[in-house]
């Protein structure tokens, strides 16, 4: 009976920690839920709305809401698919008091504000990154069209075809 006691006793005391894991494990994920919601899926269902909308414009009202179903339905799976998969990679790489912390950051109002100037279409702010990345890749597209048809960068003198 002691000997019993005593596996029992230590069998309990090695799956404590085992346990207190788990427990920290799943508190990770669900914060990092919640983060993931705040920042990521929350900025990618405005966009993903807004170029929604644009694209079933033109549409005969019936087809657009044809559209919009089968669209919304996907993207809906998508969704689930980032949250999971993101929240156990930020869970895996944040501890729990560190995803409190970013969470934090993200419910604060100034933050949040800061973030509608960035994501509204209309803004200043927009019109500026915008053209600046429009500019980026504009020139990075030249570079490798360049670069494909084996004329080296946009501006360099071509090579000479070989005799």
């Amino acid at each position: 009976m002691t000997r019993l006691l005593a596996t029992l006793c230590l069998t309990t005391a090695l799956c404590l920690p085992i346990a207190a894991r788990a427990d920290d494990a799943a508190d990770r994920v669900a914060a990092a839920k919640d983060l993931v919601q705040k920042t990521t899926l929350k900025n990618l269902e405005v966009g993903f709305s807004a170029a929604l909308e644009k694209t079933v414009a033109p549409m005969k009202e019936d087809k657009a809401e044809a559209v919009r179903k089968e669209i919304r339905a996907e993207f809906d799976k998508q969704r689930e698919t980032m949250l999971d998969g993101l929240s156990k990679a930020y869970a895996e790489k944040f501890s729990l008091d560190e995803l409190k912390h970013l969470s934090e950051i993200y419910g604060n109002k100034t933050y949040q504000k800061f973030q509608a100037v960035n994501a509204d279409p209309a803004s200043t702010v927009t019109a500026v990154s915008q053209a600046s990345v429009t500019k980026l890749l504009n020139m990075l597209a030249i570079a490798s069209a360049g670069d494909s048809q084996g004329t080296g960068a946009p501006g360099a003198p071509m090579p000479m075809p070989a005799r």
